[in-house]
């Protein structure tokens, strides 16, 4: 259950939140909502919430939840969409500390990462990244992931997604049009893999799931072997693409989660409990760190008491659901990285279970335990329009 320190400031929080916003202030009259009553566990879900529609480029309503002066905006921080129609979220330079350190965290307790000397990420540079284009309103914007990697600016890093130029200037010549060409770095991968491997350097590859799978499943299958990793390699997954959806890259197939792991803990020859996932969202500050469980054979997740709670509500009614199990919308209430824009409470579009509202009989963490089973919006994907060779091995 949330602590009652957070649930206190939850209550501050949604008061001030509706005196800065005026959409937020319009929410909450139509809930008719009573900013006196006290806060608890059991009337949650009383609070108005604001839905991630709101956020959504397309809506136009994305500045109508900003609770600072525009002045003030460090910038807009942009989810990967899949839809081609992304989330916007206005930060300050204060929130973007609180969900930066709420990821640092989640890193340093599932994924070690004080014991971590060097990262493979299937992603493009932190440069490449601040110099993709996008302003809203006058205010220059950045992908949600390009903070998250941020936190690792200091370690040795290795970026699988390299922008080709000289693909970018034929093309150029040839169409009188430019097109931006991203190709994955089939031999940075596996020379960094074996230098790992021969050093047995503390390692931590992350991020995409298709990308990561697609391609080692297509390397063992061409060469017929993987790599002998040491005990201190890990995985870390993070943003859902199990259905072989993830950004602009689509499979033509899903991933078997139970696959995934026993192919993944094969070819690197590392136990399940090195690799690791992560829960979050570009609309919410929180991050949550998930570990393998074999029994639902799934990844459950887990939340700090302390610095935030969901409730799970009813798909077709949105009535909150008490009940472990059932599956419904997550939304997320948190008082904490929500100063500069109205996010003290937000539904998301994806579909839950809570297993344990206490404790997790697993690994022994307390508080609220759930697992991700599906998603309310259909991710389209945008397919490889921009990618010229994002499996190598094939």
């Amino acid at each position: 259950m949330a602590s009652e320190i957070m649930l206190s400031d939850i209550r501050t929080e949604v008061e001030a939140t509706s005196n800065d916003c005026k959409l937020y202030k319009q929410i909450c009259e139509e809930k008719e909502y009573d900013f006196d009553q006290t806060i608890k566990g059991s009337n949650l879900d009383e609070i108005p919430y604001v839905n991630w529609n709101y956020f959504k480029e397309s809506n136009k309503k994305f500045q109508e939840l900003l609770r600072i002066p525009y002045n003030e905006l460090s910038y807009w921080t942009i989810s990967s969409s899949t839809s081609g129609d992304p989330s916007l979220v206005g930060r300050d330079a204060e929130d973007i500390e609180v969900f930066k350190n709420n990821y640092r965290k989640v890193f340093e307790e599932y994924s070690k990462m004080r014991l971590i000397k060097r990262l493979i990420l299937f992603a493009p540079s932190i440069e490449f990244m601040n110099k993709m284009p996008g302003s809203w309103l006058g205010k220059r914007g950045f992908l949600f992931y390009r903070d998250i990697a941020d936190i690792w600016k200091n370690y040795e890093i290795d970026y699988l997604l390299k922008f080709k130029v000289w693909k970018v200037l034929l093309y150029l010549i040839s169409h009188f049009k430019a097109k931006a060409f991203i190709e994955i770095n089939g031999k940075l991968m596996v020379k960094s893999l074996k230098e790992v491997e021969h050093q047995k350097t503390p390692t931590l590859i992350a991020n995409s799931v298709p990308l990561m799978y697609q391609n080692f499943v297509d390397y063992y299958k061409k060469h017929k072997k993987g790599f002998n990793m040491p005990e201190t390699f890990r995985i870390q997954l993070g943003g859902g693409g199990w259905n072989g959806i993830k950004g602009r890259v689509k499979l033509e197939h899903k991933i078997d989660k139970v696959d995934f792991m026993e192919k993944m803990s094969g070819f690197f020859n590392i136990p399940y409990d090195n690799i690791t996932d992560n829960y979050g969202a570009t609309e919410v500050p929180i991050a949550c760190g998930g570990h393998w469980s074999k029994n639902y054979e799934d990844f459950l997740f887990h939340i700090d008491k302390d610095e935030a709670y969901i409730i799970i509500r009813d798909i077709e009614n949105l009535e909150r659901i008490k009940k472990t199990k059932e599956p419904g919308i997550i939304e997320v209430l948190t008082p904490y990285g929500v100063k500069s824009y109205a996010g003290v409470a937000v539904m998301l579009d994806d579909i839950v279970e809570i297993v344990d509202f206490n404790k997790c009989v697993e690994c022994g963490r307390e508080g609220l335990v759930f697992r991700i089973t599906g998603r309310m919006t259909p991710e389209i994907g945008k397919g490889c329009s921009s990618f010229t060779n994002l499996f190598p091995f094939k």
